[in-house]
């Protein structure tokens, strides 16, 4: 009458996907969203041994991870909040591990993610065992890494279960290879029970494929199966196949973090979800052929004015220095296609 007993694991499981969905978009997962991620998940990884329970079940597991939620520290709850240095005054940091912390930080900052105290906390642990985060690809790598374990540490917080941290530990110390291999050996086919981590997106020529993982909880769901944009994922093919930002030759990190400044503002204008994955590509392109054009400029004091980034000037426009430059054909093209509400 009552179903299948629920087991601890499966328990476990929702507790995972519910931790997963929730956002400060989204606060309060609901049972059915909570129910349609682990089923995706569950099919994903071609699970065998979790069976779900019915939805009152989990609206019940729920209920008591709300609770669970409310009761922490308040401490504990402040940690998913923004980190800055201003929060070192309560939760401090080594002073060794600052610099990666400020440079995935930055990382975050400009590709519009949230950036929380409890990641901070485990940058500062992990950033010892990767490549300078001062470059994009490691602080990507390295702030997935932190993503990943902070979320498991509050999911053992909600759950009040031992914190355990074997397969993040396994991913960080061993390639893909090495780590399919030990986890053969150690657990046969049984896959990987765990929700939280994060496929990486590259081009065919190897590149990290930055445009397309942010906003990160998107990405997951858009690949998790909980949403769905063919756009987007069509968005994601064409990228692919396109010579890749590092592909056109040496390009300072200057002006690759202002390649992914305008990525990250135009996708955040409305423009940008009425076009068309074809021309979403092209505009794309043209921010990397216009990073190509200025990945040789330096800022010249004695040649420019003070630099100012952004003074108003009348009710409706804004002006910068001149000497800063701006992907305006790249920026036009999405005005025109948006204008067009993509190809007719």
């Amino acid at each position: 009458m009552g179903g299948p007993r629920v087991t601890d694991e499966t328990v476990n499981f929702i507790r995972q996907a519910w931790l997963t969905l929730k956002s400060e978009r989204n606060p309060k997962p609901s049972a059915k969203q909570v129910l349609a991620l682990a089923e995706a998940l569950i099919q994903k990884h071609d699970i065998k041994d979790i069976e779900l329970p019915k939805i009152r079940k989990t609206q019940q597991i729920l209920l008591d991870l709300g609770k669970n939620h409310r009761k922490l520290p308040n401490k504990e709850k402040l940690m998913q909040g923004p980190w800055s240095m201003a929060t070192l005054l309560k939760y401090a940091l080594p002073a060794h591990s600052l610099p990666a912390v400020m440079y995935v930080w930055r990382y975050t900052l400009i590709t519009g993610e949230t950036f929380t105290i409890r990641q901070a906390k485990w940058v500062s642990r992990l950033c010892g065992f990767g490549s300078n985060p001062q470059v994009p690809d490691a602080a990507l790598l390295l702030w997935l890494s932190a993503w990943d374990y902070a979320k498991k540490e509050e999911a053992t917080l909600v759950s009040k279960r031992a914190f355990d941290t074997l397969e993040d530990d396994l991913q960080s110390m061993f390639t893909a290879f090495q780590l399919a291999t030990i986890w053969k050996a150690m657990y046969g086919d049984k896959p990987v029970l765990h929700a939280f981590s994060t496929s990486i997106p590259y081009s065919d020529d190897g590149s990290i494929m930055h445009e397309v993982i942010h906003p990160l909880e998107y990405y997951n769901a858009l690949y998790n199966g909980t949403i769905s944009n063919d756009r987007d994922k069509e968005l994601h093919r064409l990228l692919a196949k396109m010579p890749s930002l590092a592909s056109r030759g040496p390009v300072s990190l200057e002006v690759w973090i202002a390649y992914l400044i305008w990525v990250t503002h135009v996708k955040q204008r409305t423009e940008w979800a009425l076009i068309s994955a074809t021309q979403a590509s092209k505009v794309i392109e043209k921010l990397r052929e216009w990073t190509v054009e200025v990945r040789s400029f330096k800022y010249d004091p004695n040649r420019a004015k003070p630099l100012v980034f952004a003074s108003k000037r009348d009710e409706t426009e804004w002006s910068t220095t001149p000497d800063l430059p701006t992907p305006t054909e790249a920026l036009s093209l999405l005005t025109e296609y948006a204008n067009e509400r993509g190809p007719k």
